[in-house]
């Protein structure tokens, strides 16, 4: 696929996902789409969803980034693809971390990448939550080294606060409100502590992800975003499963 093409076909998956519909009688409501290399890109947030009582919207765009990754670097993917009555990252038991585990152990995945979308009003591109380092003790300097390849600068979370805006060329690493699992059930903490595989929970800014305004029908009416961010996040992700493939490779034949 040619680069030129990354961000139409973006949103032609994003169509795909009915992340406001009900679950349809006899489907399921995940997708898991088989790759060849031994990296899950989950999005367990990609439609709408209850958390605690209260219904929570979609993280826009993480399921069809998600599938796009599967499409252009042969990782495995994992997304939601109807509304949820629970929240397949939050609750310490739920069907998505089954499946997940269930792919996990069929496939020989070695590495888990969660992705999730999270507002511009904390002013940064990109949060890693790696639940203080403890979720891929020997990965985070590999991926935060191919964040900064891609220019986005490493910044501390008090000076993410004090940033006048967004600045989505900045992360930070175990924010606060970001951290893949300190003191919840997620994702990130279930893959590394009940499956024993090392997995970062990666937070996307709204401007880095969101390609289109959907107003409701499946049709996009008005651009919202930033193109040279969305096709700097994808170019980043595809740079990172490529070496983090090529580091498993290595450690395997060491």
């Amino acid at each position: 696929m040619n680069e030129s093409t990354w961000l139409p076909a973006l949103l032609e998956y994003e169509k795909s996902v009915h992340y406001s519909a009900p679950i349809p009688y006899g489907e399921s409501p995940f997708v898991h789409l088989p790759g060849r290399v031994p990296i899950l890109v989950s999005a367990p947030h990609s439609a709408i969803h209850m958390r605690n009582g209260r219904l929570k919207r979609a993280e826009g765009f993480t399921g069809s980034l998600a599938i796009l990754l599967a499409e252009l670097t042969g990782a495995h993917t994992l997304y939601v693809n109807y509304r949820l009555p629970a929240d397949p990252n939050w609750d310490q038991y739920s069907p998505y971390k089954s499946l997940l585990k269930r792919v996990v152990e069929e496939h020989n995945i070695q590495f888990v990448i969660d992705i999730h979308g999270m507002s511009n009003w904390h002013k940064i591109g990109i949060a890693l939550g790696t639940i203080n380092g403890r979720s891929c003790p020997n990965e985070i300097q590999l991926i935060e080294h191919i964040l900064q390849n891609h220019q986005f600068q490493k910044i501390s979370e008090s000076n993410a606060k004090s940033l006048s805006k967004l600045n989505w060329q900045t992360f930070v690493n175990n924010h606060s409100r970001f951290t893949g699992g300190l003191s919840n059930n997620t994702i990130t903490r279930f893959v590394s502590e009940q499956i024993g595989l090392p997995c970062i929970q990666i937070e996307l800014c709204s401007t880095i992800r969101v390609v289109f305004l959907d107003k409701g029908n499946g049709t996009p009416k008005s651009y919202r975003g930033n193109p040279q961010a969305t096709h700097t996040i994808i170019k980043t992700f595809v740079d990172l499963i490529g070496e983090l493939e090529s580091a498993l490779f290595a450690s395997k034949n060491l």
